[in-house]
Formats: structure tokens, sequence, C-alpha cells
């Protein structure tokens, strides 16, 4: 039987190459790599109008005839799928050898001059052969040696700068297209949407190595170039990380931000900063070394699989407020230049050119790593002194150096991204945690700033000096009254409309205080919920089976005693039913919801009797010790003291399925003091993680989880522990969590004081 080979249809190859290099900025990013690959020092682009041709040329080390056969006209067949590294050491960016359909992208016709070091050799090609009607074998074009050099290949076109540019660095190899019947229109918007791409394509570092050109008739050498302007570009925060494969990983975080000028000493010492942040406002970087695993936030080991890589993030703001500026101690920054819409967004490199779209202004993918939906999820002022700051989208730009050696970082085939596998999930995730480790730092010196400046400016005494003058308005009406030679002259300002004025503004916030403590006491239950709903529709699950299997014995079999065993364990989930209430709904009852002398012990044992019942399943015991001189009452609203507990019970719960241990303990003991109440905390799980084992207290802030998937991304809520800090400060009270520093299981103490 005879063999036939399959063929293609001619017209099949150029979808391949449309659907790959589908934009003409796109086949121009294509075609400026390709230079790079070939180890060239100048890339120049050259739109002529008069003639509507486009010249696009190298340096490089040029192709031979032998190159041009075998791998630039085979489709697919790449000379840099195996060998990717060129003689100058660069890691070439292309492998799919598709790129050359750029050329088809961008024009009908096709002139290629290409010097290697023993051959020079033309190419030319009509891309209209590859239409419907034609197999790929019967398409052709016309190769041959030749003698003519780059100087005269370009003798003809008009800009002479160009020329210049040809002469003075094109005198060994090199390649030069000539490319017309272009398909799309250059008018100023094409050329300027090219050269913001062009500016963008490589990194800063690589112009020592490779510069791009891009003229049209009448631009300059100077004009030309497109080298990234930001020698001067002015930042409130530098940070840079390396993170290497074996998972350790350095991070700096570098302040710029404030001018403290001949107030520094004052404020150092005032404010309450350390000796470390001296040096750290000084331009000294705050240096952090660590695994790859601890900057994920996880308990869990989570490996780098996505090999080296690197990247250098700044924070700028454009505009600061005068009272800002006189609170904070900014830095000037009048004058400062917006570079949203040029070099915004944080991008990606890979072995030093950009990977489209990511940090693309004016695209969704600008924001790729979703900042905007951060700081929707957490909105606090940066001077909040419980919630979490997170920074806008706009205020951030840098750069991520990846290399092809990253191969778990594929590309998409139409060069828009990469593939969103696991291990660019983990990449976005160790970014975003980087973030947020700057934005801690930031976040507390703010914190601090503010407190110093509301003790240079205290409103309190304001109030005090209002209630005086209010005190001696009526004393003078009272006076005036028992005598009518005294007239009463009342003080310039209306005290009495300041006070009800203060008064108004106490019941506000009072009503507003009393809807916080609800919500969190119903966040609480939110959590809860969430956390063993698993648990909840399992119950459900059975309590149903059973009610079923219970009138299925006595309809279908007429068997009294199957019915019964069947009731007695529905009953049974029934029992684990209240039991949940009892944890959650019981504590929003209105009479929990009421400031009122609470009998510490019995409001505990209830709790804990009704946790006992529900993690019964689980074998988790619970242990309550109360030690008391006397009878332990306490002025309190009982349902956050229930809440405290609630998320701690939880938190361990949660622990305790991370580490499958066979001895599950929660030890709670309660003792009272000078008009307080002081609650000893403990279980024996898996305890904090690395992240927070050196500072304990960052679990305290709002969205802070170390409970994550296998990409590093937050699965927990994060606000477990902010709820218990935020009931804690509104008793005048602390937490103590330093016997978590190196320790196996959760330790806390809570101080409480009566209101």
């Amino acid at each position: 039987m005879p063999k036939i080979p399959f063929n293609v249809d001619a017209y099949t190859a150029k979808l391949i190459g449309r659907e790959n290099v589908s934009k003409l900025d796109g086949a121009i990013l294509e075609l400026v790599k390709n230079t790079y690959d070939a180890d060239a020092s100048i890339c120049f682009i050259y739109f002529e109008e008069s003639t509507n041709s486009l010249y696009i040329g190298d340096n490089g080390l040029g192709m031979t005839e032998d190159v041009i056969l075998k791998h630039w006209m085979t489709i697919g067949g790449s000379s840099k799928t195996n060998k990717f590294t060129t003689k100058k050491g660069r890691i070439q960016t292309g492998a799919k050898g598709i790129g050359r359909f750029a050329l088809d992208r961008i024009a009908d016709n096709c002139s290629m001059l290409t010097i290697s070091e023993n051959e020079r050799v033309t190419w030319d090609v009509d891309w209209r052969m590859f239409e419907f009607g034609n197999k790929i074998t019967d398409v052709t074009a016309t190769i041959d040696t030749t003698d003519i050099s780059f100087n005269f290949f370009m003798s003809i076109v008009e800009n002479h700068h160009v020329k210049k540019l040809i002469k003075d660095y094109f005198n060994n190899t090199g390649t030069i297209f000539k490319l017309t019947g272009l398909r799309d229109k250059w008018d100023r918007d094409v050329i300027k949407s090219i050269r913001t791409n062009l500016k963008t394509l490589i990194p800063p570092e690589f112009r020592e190595i490779f510069n791009i050109y891009l003229f049209e008739h009448n631009t300059s050498l100077k004009e030309a170039e497109l080298l990234q302007e930001d020698d001067n570009f002015q930042y409130d925060y530098k940070i840079s990380f390396n993170v290497h494969t074996n998972g350790n990983v350095k991070l700096s975080i570098l302040r710029d931000e404030f001018d403290f000028g001949q107030k520094f000493d004052a404020v150092m010492t005032n404010a309450g900063f350390s000796e470390d942040d001296r040096a750290y406002f000084n331009k000294k970087p705050i240096e952090l070394q660590s695994s790859f695993s601890a900057f994920m936030e996880s308990k869990d080991t989570i490996e780098n699989t996505i090999g080296d890589f690197k990247g250098t993030l700044y924070f700028a703001k454009l505009t600061a407020t005068k009272n800002d500026r006189e609170k904070y101690y900014y830095k000037d920054i009048t004058g400062r230049i917006d570079i949203r819409d040029s070099f915004g967004g944080i991008r990606v490199y890979r072995d030093g050119f950009r990977v489209t779209p990511y940090g693309e202004p004016k695209t969704s993918m600008y924001d790729w790593l979703m900042l905007s939906s951060r700081k929707n999820q957490s909105p606090a002022a940066i001077s909040s002194q419980t919630g979490n700051w997170r920074v806008n989208a706009d205020q951030m730009h840098g750069s991520i150096y990846i290399s092809r050696t990253n191969d778990k970082l594929l590309d998409q085939a139409n060069r828009q991204g990469f593939v969103e596998t696991k291990e660019f999930m983990l990449l976005r995730q160790f970014i975003t945690n980087v973030i947020k480790n700057f934005e801690r730092d930031r976040q507390n010196i703010f914190r601090t700033l503010s407190q110093y400046y509301d003790k240079l400016h205290p409103t309190s005494d304001i109030e005090n000096e209002l209630e005086q003058k209010l005190f001696e308005d009526n004393k003078k009406k009272l006076e005036a009254k028992k005598s009518e030679e005294h007239k009463y002259n009342p003080s310039q300002i209306d005290v009495s409309k300041v006070s009800n004025l203060l008064k108004k503004k106490d019941t506000t916030i009072q009503e507003l205080e009393n809807e916080i403590q609800m919500l969190r006491v119903l966040a609480t239950i939110g959590i809860i919920t969430n956390t063993y709903v698993h648990e909840i529709r399992e119950i459900t699950n059975n309590l149903n089976m059973k009610i079923i299997m219970a009138k299925e014995a006595l309809e279908l079999d007429n068997d009294s005693d199957e019915a019964l065993k069947q009731i007695n364990a529905a009953n049974d989930y029934r029992k684990s039913f209240t039991s949940w209430f009892n944890v959650t709904i019981e504590s929003v009852k209105r009479d929990k919801r009421r400031m009122q002398n609470t009998n510490i012990q019995v409001l505990f044992s209830k709790l804990i009797d009704a946790w006992k019942i529900t993690l019964a399943p689980k074998n988790i015991v619970i242990t309550l010790e109360v030690a008391h001189r006397e009878e332990l009452n306490f002025k309190c609203f009982p349902h956050e003291i229930e809440s405290i507990i609630n998320n701690l019970i939880t938190n361990s719960t949660a622990s305790f399925d991370r580490c499958n241990a066979n001895d599950k303990n929660i030890h709670i003991r309660v003792k009272n003091g000078d008009n307080n109440i002081v609650i000893f905390y403990s279980d024996n799980g898996i305890g904090l993680s690395s992240v927070y084992r050196d500072n304990p207290q960052k679990i305290l802030e709002p969205f802070e989880s170390d409970k994550t998937t296998n990409t590093g991304e937050v699965k927990g809520t994060g606000m477990g522990m902010w709820i218990v800090n935020r009931i804690v400060r509104d008793y005048n009270g602390s937490i103590d969590l330093s016997n978590n520093k190196g320790t196996n299981g959760f330790h806390i103490q809570i101080t409480l004081k009566n209101k």
C-alpha cells in the first residue's frame, strides 16, 4: 500500500502566524526580541512615510543560507529550542519558530539582507502567496548570495541619521528587513503606541548592552533613542527582593518618604522610634532574610517551584495635603512627574524583555496583582490603629525579572501573558506578600507619627475649656437673675450650642459603637459557621437520613424497635444542632447585649459545655479552670466575652485539623484581679506559622491568616483575632502573645478591665 504524506494548506500556516501575532504592536515587539536573540547591540525601526516603507534592522550575528533554509523557512523549526544561550551569554527569548510571521502581520512584501561572518544573503517573499488554493510546499521565497553592503541596501532611504547609524554601527554582521505594502496606516497614534511599548520593552540596566531606536523621516539619532528615562525618578519607597530556587529569600525596603529636618532628634525621641528606625530614616535599607514558605505566610511548607527570580518595586504618591505634610513630615514632592501612563504598573521581564500585557497602562492587566481589590476589602486609612492600610494600584510600579529557565511559567501561545499555572499563582501571591511587608512598615510609621501629632495637638483640652466656659456662662446667668444691676454678657461663643453639639457627637459615637459590637458578634458567628460548614452539612444529612430510616422501618417493615433506634440516633444529631445554636445564635440574645454585672464562671461554664458537645466528634478536650478569691463578677457585654472565646476555640479547631494530633487539648484559666479579669488560653495544636512567631502581634491585624491553599493564597478570613483585639481594646485591656515565640501550640493572655 502506498504511503501518502499529509500536506497543509498555506493559509493554515498563515492563520497560525496571525493567531500568535495578532496585533501590530505585538509583531514589532516580536521582531525586536529576535534582534536581541541575535546578540545585537542596536536595533532600529525606520518608517518612511513618503514611500510607505518600514525598515527593521540589527547589528547581530546575521544568518547563513543554511540557517534560513532549516530554521527560518521551517514553520515551528526554531534554532533556539534546545540551544538557547547566545555567544554573548544571553538567554534567547524565542522558541516556537513562528516569530517570522510577524513580518506577514506587518506587510505584504519583505526583502531581507543578512550578513554573517562568512556569508551575505538576500531573501525575498510575497506573503500574499499564503492564500487559499496553495499548499505549503507550493509557496516559495527567493534566496541568493550577494556582495552588497548594508550601506548600499539603505542608500535610498531619506533620513540621513539612519544612514549614519548604519555606517557607524553596521560594519560587520547583522540583518535588515525592508517591508512594503504595509497592512496598517502608520499615523501619529500608531507610532506613539509603538514608541510607548518599546520604551518599556527592556529594563533600564539593559541600556549598556542593547539599545532601540525608532526613526521617522526627520527624526534625529537623539530623538530616536528609546531609553527608559527614569534616572531622576522620585519615589517614596524602594522594595527589592531576590528569590533562589532553594527557597532562600532576601528582601530590602528603603524609606525615602520623610524629611524631619532639624526636628529629627526630637521626633525620634519623643515619638518613640527605635534606634533601628533612626538608621532606616537615614537611607539604611531594612533587610530581611527568610524562606519562601515563610514569605507566603503559611503554616504549611510551600516549595519554590518557580525557580530563581527577583524584582524591584517602587511606591510613589503624587499629592499630599498641607495638613499631611505637617503631620507626617513628608519630603517635598513638588514637580513630581506622573509616570503612570508610561512606566506605571508592575511589569514582568523574561530574559530582559517584557512579558505583555502585565502592567500595561489603560488595560485590565495594569493591575494584574489585583491591588485595587485588596484596597476595597481593607479601605483603612494609613494612620488607622486597627485596620490594615493597602496601597493603591496606581501608586506602585516596578519590574519582576524571570528567565527562560523558569520553565513552569509558560507563555500563552498568543504571547499575551502566562498560562495560569500553579507557579503563576505562587508568583502573584509572593509579590503581593512582598508588598504587604512594605505596607506594614509604612503604616507602623504613620501610626506612630499620628499618635505623636495627637500628643502635640490634644483635643481633650479644647473640650474641657468649652465645658468650663459653659459652666461660667450658666453661673453668670444665675447672678444676672439675682441682680438686675448686673447685665449678663454672654461669651462670644455660644457654648450651650457647642455643648449640645458635643453631646450629639457622643450619642452618635455610642450608637455606632453599639452597631459595631453587634457586627463583631455577627462576624464571629459567620466565622464559626464558615469553619464548621462541613460538619453542619454532615449533621443535617445524617439527621435527615435517620428520620427517613425511622419512617421506612414503621411504614414498610412495621419494625418499631428499629424505628426507635433510628429516632434515638436522630435525637443525638439534634443535640449536636442544639450545641451549634448555643455557641452561635445564643450569643445575640437581647439579654447578652446589655452592659451588666456578669458572673464570669457561670458565663464561661455554659459556653464551654456547649462547645464540648459540639467538638466531641473531633475528640477535642476543653478544660476550664476558674481561680478567684471571691465570686468572679465582671461588668461587661456578655456577648463580647463569648466572642473572644468563640474565636479562639475556632482557631484552635482549625489548627488541630492540620496537625492530626491524637491528643487535642484546649485549656482556659480565668482569674480576677484589681478591677479586672485575666484569661489564660492555650492549646497544643500546630501553633503560629514561622512568619508570625517573630512578631506574634501581627495576627491581631485584620485579614491576617496563615490558612492558605497550596499556592499560598489566603483562604481564612483573617478577622477572628482582629475581633478579639478590638473587644480587648474596648475594655482598655491588653493581649500578651510573647509565649508563642519558638514554642508549640498557641498561647494568649488577655487582660480585661471593668467598664
